[in-house]
């Protein structure tokens, strides 16, 4: 990904810079840039180059003031746009890494790259709409690339548009059979299907070829709670935390579990430990209302039901169970309101949304 430039003198340190960093030996590379900005300071190369390293290193903050730095050379740089898009997006500045991303496709070396992280960034966001508008266009242009069939894969899950899913993954494992993550992802959609032996089927074939990743954890544990083997559920929730102890779902499964298992106290601890980092999270309430009312606190159930809703306002699982509890209060009309809202169409499917054409098995 290093760039060069034609100026004969500043060319012959950028290719000095580039073997030493080919040969692993990236504090000496920096250095020489460091000279090639000395010696010429509009060098957008040098910049550019050194913002990479750091990059790879993990050091955002610092590549960001190298990529913008390049960026003043050349606004019409788009690979420094890329990347310190790429660097935004690694910090969760979704704005600003939104913004750089547009940025890069004035460049029509970087607009195929720019269109790709602009896609996974609405899916990401939760916007699948925007999302399928550039994943589709990647597609249009290059129908094999595996980032972005899983990236719309994942997409069409989210959007409960199971089918076409499926097929995004399978189009992946037709080119590469160890592709855990197109596993992982049908295994999640033939949960939905409620085909359960298939997706344990996808899920044995994800632990093998991730070696026992910790999002492969996360889904056989909710592959277990729905199988109604809480123990087991918790087990693998453990085991994904042993590796990523702040992850979310993970700590949602266990949590889960141990409702599952009738040990509603011990579950609702795990609820309020999260409670401030969950609280954005609709899924979060919705557990941990059902958790209340075990625990005989209906009341408050209903206002986790509620947070769950304007979260998600299409979240007809909190509709429904919040209409239950409406009943059991006396509020026959919330009630029915409730009951029509959680038959209502999943909001995702927009009529905006290109349809997808299913072939034939």
């Amino acid at each position: 990904m290093l760039a060069s430039c034609g100026n004969g003198g500043q060319q012959r340190l950028l290719d000095v810079a580039s073997v030493l960093f080919q040969n692993g030996k990236t504090e000496e590379a920096m250095k020489v840039y460091d000279d090639i900005i000395i010696a010429f300071p509009n060098c957008k190369e040098a910049y550019f180059n050194k913002g990479i390293i750091l990059y790879q290193k993990k050091l955002f903050d610092k590549a960001i003031e190298l990529f913008s730095k390049s960026i003043e050379v050349d606004p019409m740089y788009g690979k420094a746009y890329l990347y310190r898009g790429k660097s935004y997006f690694n910090q969760s500045d979704l704005k600003s890494a939104e913004f750089d991303f547009k940025s890069a496709q004035i460049d029509k070396e970087t607009a195929y790259e720019s269109s790709l992280e602009l896609g996974m960034l609405y899916v990401r966001k939760k916007e699948f709409d925007k999302g399928l508008k550039y994943l589709n266009l990647c597609v249009q242009q290059n129908d094999t690339n595996q980032i972005v069939l899983l990236s719309r894969a994942s997409a069409y899950f989210e959007m409960e548009n199971f089918r076409a899913s499926i097929i995004d993954c399978n189009k992946v494992l037709h080119r590469n059979n160890t592709r855990w993550e197109a596993f992982l992802i049908k295994a999640k959609n033939y949960i939905n299907f409620d085909n359960m032996d298939s997706a344990k089927i996808n899920l044995d074939f994800a632990r093998m070829y991730s070696q026992d990743n910790s999002q492969v954890f996360a889904v056989f544990s909710e592959y277990y709670i729905l199988m109604d083997e809480c123990a087991i559920a918790a087990s693998f929730a453990e085991k994904g935390l042993k590796q990523d102890p702040t992850n979310i779902g993970l700590i949602l499964n266990r949590a889960r579990a141990f409702d599952g298992m009738e040990r509603f106290e011990k579950a609702n601890d795990i609820y309020l430990e999260i409670g401030k980092i969950a609280d954005s999270i609709p899924e979060y309430h919705y557990y941990l209302a059902n958790n209340l009312m075990s625990l005989g606190d209906s009341a408050t159930a209903v206002v986790e039901l509620t947070d769950a809703i304007s979260l998600r306002p299409n979240y007809a699982e909190a509709y429904l169970l919040r209409s239950k509890l409406k009943a059991q209060f006396g509020d026959f009309k919330g009630s029915l309101d409730d009951r029509e809202k959680a038959r209502g169409k999943n909001l995702w499917k927009k009529e905006a949304i290109d349809p997808v054409t299913i072939p034939k098995p």
